[in-house]
């Protein structure tokens, strides 16, 4: 067994996280890194039955096939409960939940990183012009995500982009126009799923910063860790 510090991160798809877990441990020296995902295991008609109801949170993520899918917060939360604490009894040093959804109370032994408190730690620390912008994972997300920020103090424009299809160069164009005539001052990639490469793009688009919420917490998580 290796003897370095081991870490947890916990998806609410399927492990592994190749789109977003090898950025994530480039900040993360010397450690190893576990994965889980709520879906493991799972089969398309298991997930299909986990599909968001009436007004439960919406949650996109990504399977194991890269292919993304929409989930009920409700319907997961219970799955991520007992990956997390399997991680634990694994003996990790602390746990990264890999969504920026807001959760309830996640009872956890070791840290747990949850990246909305994170982001929203950052964002009442800091003073910038003009409103937050927030991207959001999909048209679907708009109406709840732009809720959540409100119910935090925040007036945020809110704009559709699907980190699984930042790979459309008319997508980003889209999403950088209507956050600059919102006039963003700063603006908050709200999915784990965006990734760096994609935030470079909208900052020398926009030419404000932007916050990717997964480099955000591997960057936290490495100082937790003293490395």
């Amino acid at each position: 067994m290796s003897g370095k510090t081991r870490i947890g991160m916990v998806t609410v798809g399927q492990a592994p996280r190749a789109d977003i877990v090898p950025d994530m441990a480039a900040l993360l020296p010397d450690v190893d890194i576990l994965e889980a995902g709520a879906l493991d295991g799972l089969d398309r008609a298991a997930i299909a039955r986990l599909a968001p109801e009436g007004d439960d949170e919406i949650l996109v993520t990504r399977l194991a096939d890269a292919s993304s899918v929409f989930v009920g917060k409700s319907h997961v939360l219970p799955r991520v409960k007992a990956r997390i604490a399997a991680l634990e009894d694994a003996g990790v040093a602390l746990t990264v939940l890999l969504c920026t959804g807001t959760f309830p109370s996640i009872p956890a032994r070791r840290p747990l990183l949850e990246p909305q408190q994170v982001l929203l730690g950052v964002l009442r620390g800091l003073s910038h012009p003009g409103r937050l912008g927030v991207l959001t994972p999909s048209e679907r997300h708009v109406p709840q995500t732009t809720a959540r920020w409100q119910a935090d103090g925040f007036d945020a424009a809110v704009v559709p982009l699907s980190p699984y299809e930042e790979h459309d160069p008319a997508a980003v164009a889209r999403a950088a126009a209507a956050l600059r005539e919102a006039g963003a001052g700063v603006v908050v990639m709200d999915c784990i799923g965006f990734r760096d490469v994609t935030r470079r793009d909208l900052a020398a688009r926009l030419g404000v910063p932007v916050l990717v919420a997964n480099l955000l917490v591997a960057r936290l998580a490495a100082e937790l860790l003293a490395l």
